[in-house]
């Protein structure tokens, strides 16, 4: 009878205060999911993640590993509903990567997330500490060549208007002085036509002397010449110029 009394008394101890916890009563932390992050990125972009965790206000640590075995840490907090996003503070170099999260509650961490992969593409050039796409440099040197373009042409037309008014200036000076170059070989020619008839006039009265035959020759021979040559060239010129 007393026995049974004390293994009465020990089952109602055990049952109030409780018997040791086995190793099947302790729930792990479930790790966090990645369901935001982009495949490929360029580096002129800021990259991000982010997922869902079972627990809010909850501490994610999130691990990025580049293709050179670097590897980084940051942190983020879960809401309300257990989702949490991260943004990346500054551009990565191109290359590959892989992130992984891990969530802490209290001193328990959680197994790590399956690794997720990404790639920065090289859509942007650094300049000392900014980066400039592609296609801005595109634009500053179809604009550069537009300016180019735009100067040679005012460039081109200037010269081509200031050609114009010289050649314009030129044309008309040559034909002033051709048309004083006429007007004086005219007035030669019809002295020298005077003089020949003069000297014609004076060999119907008298033979001439051996000076007035030269000089007659000579007459000859420069009115000859004044009328096939020298206002044949003038005439020329006078042609040519449009």
């Amino acid at each position: 009878m007393t026995t049974k009394i004390i293994l009465i008394l020990f089952g109602i101890s055990v049952w109030g205060f409780g018997i040791p916890a086995t190793a099947a009563d302790f729930i792990p932390v479930s790790p966090p999911l990645i369901t935001l992050i982009p495949r490929d990125l360029g580096n002129n972009e800021i990259w991000y993640i982010g997922g869902s965790a079972s627990t809010p206000s909850a501490e994610i640590m999130i691990y990025l590993r580049s293709a050179t075995g670097e590897t980084m840490g940051f942190t983020t907090k879960t809401g309300g509903k257990g989702e949490w996003f991260y943004t990346h503070n500054g551009f990565l170099r191109e290359g590959k990567y892989t992130s992984w999260a891990q969530m802490r509650i209290g001193d328990e961490l959680s197994p790590p997330s399956p690794e997720v992969a990404f790639e920065i593409m090289a859509t942007a050039v650094r300049i000392g500490p900014y980066r400039v796409s592609w296609e801005i440099l595109y634009l500053v040197f179809a604009l550069l060549m537009l300016l180019i373009l735009t100067i040679s042409s005012i460039f081109a037309i200037y010269h081509f208007r200031h050609y114009h008014i010289k050649s314009s200036r030129l044309r008309r000076e040559i034909r002033e002085a051709e048309t004083e170059a006429r007007k004086g070989f005219e007035l030669l020619r019809k002295d020298v036509k005077e003089e020949i008839e003069f000297l014609g006039k004076i060999k119907m009265s008298r033979e001439l002397s051996i000076e007035e035959n030269r000089r007659e020759e000579k007459l000859l021979t420069d009115l000859n010449f004044i009328e096939q040559h020298i206002l044949k060239e003038i005439g020329d010129i006078e042609l040519s110029i449009p």
